[in-house]
């Protein structure tokens, strides 16, 4: 039943995002659903997914985010099962 409930929360949260149409409004939206850690947090996975996809090194990137290895090598991972789908997402 909880993962029900989730993916109903997911959809929900992906249906609303989709819908807003400027980067003032998406600023505004996920300053106030997400902490100032969150939205960091979430700003620098971006980077990572970047970078990665810029054949920068896993090390290089984690020293200049200042993030752990394991989280640029999890960026790693998820473009091995997709790369081409992340590339066509991601605005470089």
């Amino acid at each position: 039943m909880t993962e029900k409930i989730n993916y109903k929360y997911q959809a929900d949260l992906v249906h609303n995002l989709a819908e807003i149409q400027s980067d003032k409004n998406m600023r505004r939206f996920l300053e106030v659903i997400l902490t100032d850690d969150e939205f960091a947090e979430l700003s620098k996975r971006l980077q990572i997914l970047k970078r990665l996809l810029k054949n920068n090194s896993q090390r290089e990137i984690a020293k200049d985010l200042k993030v752990a290895i394991a989280t640029v090598s999890r960026g790693a991972n998820e473009l091995k099962k997709g790369k081409e789908k992340v590339e066509k997402m991601i605005k470089q």
